[in-house]
């Protein structure tokens, strides 16, 4: 004797919610939000990178006779900052710093050091390395005030 079991069919059915067209002008405002904000914390990231790597270098020219044990990390470090500093101008077609930062870049390679940090020239470099970090924080603070008055005159 088998015993059949049946399923019993619910009366009620999954009916999905009624939804609202998509608004295109909303969307769009979405997105130019989502943009602007990214836009801003990328631009604050690299500002920070910019005053690190001045009060880096600054602090590597003063601390000058302590530094010995630590050429390698600061090496490291400003071959990384100018690196950074050297793609945000590419991407924004500023080709003068990005060929600066790409010198600076390979002065500062930690892998084949050019020269040593020891004598009184080279730590004239260190302190003039941070110029075009300052430059380039100068450069931002330009390129967006001329953004904003030009948002302003529309």
């Amino acid at each position: 004797m088998t015993t059949s079991i049946q399923l019993q069919e619910s009366e009620n059915r999954w009916v999905p919610p009624p939804t609202k067209p998509l608004d295109e002008t909303v969307w769009q405002a979405w997105l130019a939000k989502g943009r602007a904000r990214d836009q801003r914390s990328s631009a604050e990231r690299m500002r920070t990178v910019k005053w690190v790597s001045i009060a880096g270098l600054l602090a590597a020219a003063g601390f000058w006779s302590e530094l010995t044990p630590y050429v390698v990390v600061v090496r490291f470090f400003v071959t990384c900052s100018a690196l950074l500093v050297m793609f945000q101008a590419l991407n924004t077609r500023n080709y003068a710093f990005a060929a600066t930062f790409g010198v600076l870049a390979l002065l500062y390679n930690p892998l084949a050091p050019i020269f040593s940090l020891s004598g009184g020239w080279q730590r004239a470099l260190v302190i003039t390395t941070a110029v075009p970090f300052v430059a380039s924080l100068a450069w931002g603070n330009a390129k967006s005030g001329a953004r904003r008055l030009s948002v302003l005159s529309q």
